[in-house]
C-alpha cells in the first residue's frame, strides 16, 4: 500500500480533455494509459473511483458518487482504456477530473474538464392582460432570453431562480402597450448549445363561404412534429413521423388537414361550432399553439407558436 502513496507524488501531467455531460444522463470521461495496476479518479479532493489489486476499491469513495461510477471491462482496462462512466449526471459533477494511473515502476496523470448542460426542452408562452409571459425551467447553465416583436414592445423584465438541484427557472415578461388585431411575439431561450423558440402570433383566418373556413397551423419541414386540433374536445391528431392522422368520428366530414403546410379547412359547421379552435404543434425545438376564433361574421385567428 505504501507504493500507492509514493507514486502519487510523481505525476506526469498532460493536456486536458473536455467533455460536455447532459444532466441526469450517463457520461463517459475518457482516459487512456499504459499503466493500469493502480487507478484513481479524483475531482479536486473528492475520491471519485479507485481500482487496484484487480478490483474496484470504493471504501473511500466520496458519498456524492456512491452507486454512480464504474470503469469499463477488465479487457478494456488492460488495453489501456481507463475511462470512467458516471451515471445520473448532476450539476455538481462539473469540474476538472484527475485520472491517475500507475504500475510498480512509474505513473501517469491526465485531466478531463467536465461541463454539465441541462438543455432547454420546452418553453411556455402566454398572453395575460397586457403582458406576454415566456417561461422555461430545469435549465443549466443560466439561459439567455431573446425577444422579437411586431409591433415593437418595451424592454422585457427577466426573473431567474435556482432549484435545490442547481437548475435554473427563467421567466421573462414583455409589456405590451396596445393589443392590436395582428401581432407577433417571439421568445427564444438559449443555453450554450441549445435553443427553444416560442412565438405568439395573431392573424386573420380566411372565410371561404358561409360556415366554411381555412387557416394554417404553423408546422416545420425540418423536424418531425405532432399536431392536435381541439374544440371543447379533441378534433384531430397528427404525427408527421408516422403520418398517422386521427379525426374524431363526429368531425370526419367537417375537417380536412394538409400536413405539408399545416392548412386546416373546416366546413359544414353549425352555429354551435363557430367558437374558438386550438391547434397545437410541437417539435424538439419549437411549440406552436394557434387559437382560431370563428365568429358568424369575419374571422380572427390568434396563433401561439411556442
Amino acid at each position: 500500500m505504501k507504493l500507492f502513496f509514493l507514486l502519487w507524488i510523481l505525476p506526469v501531467t498532460l493536456g486536458d480533455s473536455h467533455v460536455t455531460c447532459i444532466y441526469s444522463e450517463e457520461c463517459m470521461l475518457p482516459c487512456t494509459s499504459t499503466y493500469f495496476d493502480i487507478i484513481h479518479w479524483y475531482l479536486d479532493k473528492k475520491a471519485v473511483h479507485s481500482f487496484f489489486l484487480n478490483k474496484d476499491q470504493l471504501d473511500y469513495q466520496h458519498e456524492d458518487y456512491k452507486g454512480r461510477t464504474s470503469l469499463l471491462s477488465e479487457s478494456e482496462i488492460k488495453n489501456g482504456n481507463i475511462s470512467l462512466l458516471i451515471r445520473n449526471i448532476r450539476v455538481q459533477d462539473e469540474g476538472r477530473y484527475r485520472c491517475y494511473t500507475a504500475d510498480d515502476k512509474t505513473n501517469d496523470e491526465k485531466y478531463v474538464f467536465v461541463s454539465v448542460e441541462a438543455p432547454v426542452k420546452s418553453v411556455d408562452i402566454t398572453l395575460k392582460d397586457d403582458t406576454v409571459i415566456c417561461t422555461s425551467s430545469g435549465v443549466y447553465p443560466e439561459p439567455e432570453v431573446l425577444w422579437s416583436s411586431d409591433p415593437p414592445a418595451m424592454e422585457p423584465l427577466n426573473t431567474v431562480s435556482r432549484t435545490e438541484d442547481h437548475l435554473f427557472t427563467v421567466t421573462s415578461q414583455l409589456k405590451v402597450d396596445v393589443i392590436t388585431d395582428t401581432y407577433t411575439y417571439i421568445c427564444s431561450i438559449t443555453t450554450k448549445d441549445t435553443r427553444y423558440t416560442a412565438s405568439l402570433k395573431q392573424q386573420a383566418a380566411s372565410e371561404l363561404s358561409e360556415n366554411e373556413f381555412t387557416f394554417e397551423c404553423p408546422v416545420t419541414k425540418d423536424f418531425n412534429y405532432t399536431l392536435t386540433l381541439s374544440f371543447s374536445s379533441t378534433v384531430l391528431k397528427y404525427d408527421s413521423k408516422t403520418s398517422m392522422e386521427e379525426i374524431s368520428e363526429q368531425w370526419r366530414d367537417k375537417v380536412t388537414f394538409h400536413p405539408e403546410n399545416g392548412t386546416i379547412k373546416l366546413s359544414h359547421l353549425n352555429q354551435e361550432q363557430l367558437g374558438t379552435y386550438t391547434c397545437e404543434s410541437t417539435t424538439a425545438q419549437y411549440r406552436y399553439i394557434t387559437h382560431t376564433k370563428l365568429p358568424s361574421r369575419g374571422v380572427g385567428t390568434e396563433v401561439i407558436n411556442i
